[in-house]
């Protein structure tokens, strides 16, 4: 997949860099939603941002695409201080969103949730024709190195291989031990 890069960037009111979106409100924009949010913070060397900008948009896309009137909805993405970014899904609305407690058998209704986990915080704003709903994301803090004496293995694979092998001398232990008695 070729991967587009952002040409039509501008600054904002504020000065800080800032994209900006239109996409129509039909289910297939939410891709196309993700995909731009991921462009944005990949092109500002922000690879630590990207899954929670892409989960972030893509839930306030999806909010967008089933509550929202109109034929559009707008997202941008902003970069803020300290690799901090903002996205935000601008929609004509004017009914502000409310996190609910979803039952086990719902489809809906745990969107917002995610969203509040994956951002530093996140709000709605009501505007003359709508709302904006946003969530300012920043990277994790860096984790802890852990002693130099205890393995790493960088890729879920290579852990579970690396379990399953203790796994399997601890049982050849084990059986050896068994045959003695």
């Amino acid at each position: 997949m070729t991967r587009r890069h952002l040409l039509h960037g501008h600054l904002a009111a504020d000065g800080t860099p800032e994209v900006s979106e239109v996409f129509r409100r039909v289910p297939e924009s939410v891709p196309a939603a993700r995909r731009f949010a991921c462009t944005a913070v990949t092109d500002w060397k922000l690879p630590d941002l990207v899954d929670s900008a892409e989960l972030a948009v893509s839930e306030l896309a999806s909010n967008a695409v089933l509550h929202a009137r109109r034929e559009v909805f707008r997202v941008t993405v902003r970069l803020l201080d300290d690799g901090q970014v903002r996205v935000a899904v601008v929609d004509f609305s004017r009914t502000l969103p409310k996190r609910t407690a979803a039952g086990d058998d719902e489809i809906h209704g745990r969107g917002l949730a995610l969203v509040e986990a994956v951002s530093r915080q996140w709000g709605a704003e009501p505007l003359p024709w709508g709302k904006r709903v946003w969530a300012d994301l920043q990277a994790p803090d860096a984790v802890p190195m852990p002693d130099p004496d205890v393995p790493i293995f960088s890729s879920p694979r290579a852990q579970v291989v690396y379990v399953l092998i203790l796994l399997a001398v601890a049982a050849a232990v084990l059986t050896g031990m068994a045959a003695h008695y």
